[in-house]
């Protein structure tokens, strides 16, 4: 028979029971303070948040999700005389691409390289960035975005900016200058005057979507209200074009370094021309180097050479240390200094203040020269601007370099009366040269003529502004009378003669200093030329410069030719009819010429003049024929040069005192003298007509 089983377990104790509630509850307890310190730290996180770090956190939310879209208004214009426009703004189209809605990256370089400029590798490597935005291509062409426009390529994208454009391409590239691609100006007048032409940016507030998306949240502005202003300029593109055309050919017959020209009004000193060769295209600005981008007739600096002289004799001139008819002994071409010989290129003996011009006496002028001194031909240099800026609205002019008088040596007084010593640009030898052609006015040079606003209202108009008076009218009529004998028969400059005008200029032929060796270089000239016509009336003034011709240097052979056609344009462009003969300068008759006058001879050594009086030798010289043999002969009115080459016949030995002609000698004609005996010789500038016979003054140096 089987036993029943039964369950021996014990039933549950109270303390069994006990003990569990308690546990339930200590868990209870403990789940409970952890909710409550974590609730805790939440509300003691966020009232930090919301307190301490409130604002900053506003902020950087407002970053996250505002977003400012910043433009520049539309540039103005730059227009020429005539309003033909120079520089103008243009809407084109730029690729862009956001990188991260690119699938296939290869893929997508492959579609778009036929379209761009740009290479494979440099595609995809934009395509597969990291960005978020980027430019393929700013500013490209309408067909390459149109043809872009139709692979319709998610993720590639076609927006509208605002390019520069210069319809005229090369013409007057320098002056103009040009903007980056982001549309502020970088040389030129874009630069100079960018303020004025990008006119204000304006600002468009929004806010990112979740997508990324801009959402504007405001109307947009009136775009027009912030349009630069446009600027008229004083040039006139016509006149610029055969500037520009004459110095390329010029450039290009004689193979120089470069060439440059300035045409100014004479009135109102407005340049007229600014031409640079080589020029280059601001279109294409990144295809030249930034030497082709300088306007290197306001930036650099040369040594003007003999075109300097007419500013010597009008200093003189107006000194009343001498007259045209002035005569100086050029001393046959050559003259020493101490251990330095100035040369001329023709030879010469007695010539007048107008004959030195003509024929560029460096000589001469320098006898010109001392009847002032040193200090007076500073300040006449400095009066007619040499040495600073002219102010003219173009950045990057140079003011030249002229030493002050203490420091001149002899032989530098002489070296910058013929125009080396001291250096200009040639927009300043323009507008000096114009003073001289408006009865000794100095005109401010200027190249803007007025700013309009956007709709053509004139904010600003510049006015011919007088610098200073620098020499009186009739001193300005006789320096141009003198000028015009260069472009006559027998001057230096007569291919710049126009028929039917009278032409006022002067010719140059400066040697260049080599920057390497950092003297004169016997193959680096500047060959320049420089006058104003009608000479009597005189309308224009032009300056003519080519840098290193081959072949041949002179100013009168490779500048002159260019002279002749720019202001040829230039007279019938304004309409200038020749004079009536009446009112033209008369060169047959003496009488005629501007302060005709008795004639004076005039001796100076360094800065102190003397005026000889006019002591005439016997009427008939001694004729070495009637002197005994073994005798001194007759050295009175014989050049130095003729005296030296007499004397040594004789065997005798010469002591020189001045320079000029022989004026005394001791011992007298006919004294016994014996082969090796010293015989003193005094000379003088003077003529053959007219000999000065005194014996100098103790401490006097003739």
């Amino acid at each position: 028979m089987r036993k029943k089983l039964k369950y021996s377990g014990s039933p549950t104790s109270p303390a069994n029971d006990k003990n569990r509630e308690k546990w339930v509850r200590a868990r209870m307890t403990i789940v409970l303070g952890v909710m409550v310190c974590a609730l805790s730290v939440v509300l003691g996180r966020v009232y930090y948040l919301q307190t301490a770090r409130g604002e900053n956190l506003t902020e950087m939310a407002s970053k996250q999700t505002a977003r400012s879209i910043k433009l520049q208004a539309k540039r103005g214009s730059i227009l020429d005389r005539r309003g033909v426009e120079m520089a103008v703004t243009v809407e084109v189209p730029s690729i862009f691409v956001r990188p991260r809605e690119i699938e296939n990256p290869r893929q997508v370089a492959r579609q778009l390289l036929p379209h761009m400029s740009r290479d494979f590798e440099w595609l995809l490597k934009k395509l597969d960035s990291k960005s978020a935005f980027v430019w393929l291509e700013r500013q490209t062409t309408p067909a390459s975005a149109e043809a872009i426009r139709a692979l319709d390529i998610k993720g590639v994208g076609i927006t509208t900016e605002s390019k520069r454009y210069y319809p005229l391409q090369e013409r007057a590239g320098q002056v103009l200058g040009f903007v980056n691609v982001d549309g502020k100006g970088l040389e030129g007048l874009e630069s100079s005057m960018n303020s004025t032409l990008a006119g204000g940016s304006f600002q468009i507030d929004g806010m990112r979507d979740s997508r990324g998306r801009t959402l504007l949240m405001s109307d947009l502005p009136e775009f027009s209200k912030f349009e630069g202003n446009s600027i008229t300029l004083t040039l006139d593109t016509r006149i610029q074009r055969v500037a520009e055309q004459s110095l390329k050919n010029a450039v290009e017959k004689f193979e120089a370094k470069g060439g440059y020209a300035v045409v100014m009004d004479v009135q109102t000193g407005e340049v007229l021309a600014l031409a640079n060769t080589p020029s280059f295209d601001p279109n294409h600005f990144g295809e030249y180097t930034s030497g082709d981008w300088r306007l290197r007739s306001v930036t650099d600096t040369f040594e003007p050479g003999s075109t300097f002289k007419p500013f010597v004799l009008a200093a003189a001139l107006e000194a009343k240390k001498v007259s045209l008819h002035s005569q100086f002994d050029t001393e046959n071409g050559r003259l020493r200094i101490g251990r330095h010989t100035i040369r001329d290129s023709s030879r010469h003996e007695i010539l007048n203040s107008a004959e030195i011009m003509q024929v560029s006496s460096n000589i001469g002028i320098y006898k010109i020269a001392q009847t002032i001194g040193k200090k007076a031909l500073y300040d006449a240099i400095r009066a007619f601007g040499f040495g600073g800026r002219s102010g003219i609205e173009v950045r990057g002019e140079q003011p030249g370099l002229v030493w002050p008088p203490d420091r001149w040596a002899e032989v530098s007084f002489a070296n910058i009366s013929f125009g080396q010593g001291l250096t200009t640009t040639p927009l300043q030898m323009t507008a000096g040269m114009a003073a001289i052609a408006n009865r000794g006015m100095l005109m401010k040079p200027r190249i803007i003529k007025e700013i309009r606003d956007k709709n053509g209202d004139i904010v600003e108009k510049s006015q011919p502004t007088l610098v200073r008076r620098v020499v009186s009218p009739e001193t300005a009529r006789e320096t141009s009378w003198a000028m015009s004998m260069v472009t006559r028969e027998g001057g230096t400059g007569t291919n710049a003669a126009i028929e039917g005008y009278t032409v006022a200029g002067k010719t140059g032929t400066a040697q260049k200093v080599n920057p390497e060796t950092r003297r004169y270089d016997p193959h680096m000239w500047v060959g320049s030329f420089i006058g104003f016509a009608p000479a009597e009336a005189p309308e224009f003034v032009i300056n003519v410069m080519i840098d290193e011709p081959k072949g041949t240097h002179y100013g009168g052979v490779v500048a002159a030719p260019v002279f002749k056609d720019i202001m040829r344009t230039a007279l019938s462009l304004r309409g200038v009819m020749p004079l009536a003969d009446e009112d033209r300068f008369q060169f047959n008759d003496e009488s005629d010429e501007p302060g005709a006058e008795e004639v004076v001879l005039l001796g100076s050594v360094a800065d102190d003049v003397l005026v000889l009086p006019t002591v005439r030798l016997p009427d008939e010289l001694i004729d070495d024929e009637d002197l005994a043999e073994g005798s001194a002969p007759d050295f009175r009115g014989l050049t130095l040069r003729a005296a030296l080459q007499r004397a040594n016949e004789r065997e005798l030995l010469p002591s020189v005192d001045g320079w000029g002609r022989v004026i005394s000698q001791s011992p007298a004609p006919g004294t016994p003298m014996e082969p090796g005996e010293v015989i003193a010789l005094v000379l003088s500038p003077a003529t053959r007509d007219a000999l000065f016979s005194v014996e100098p003054s103790p401490g006097s140096a003739l």
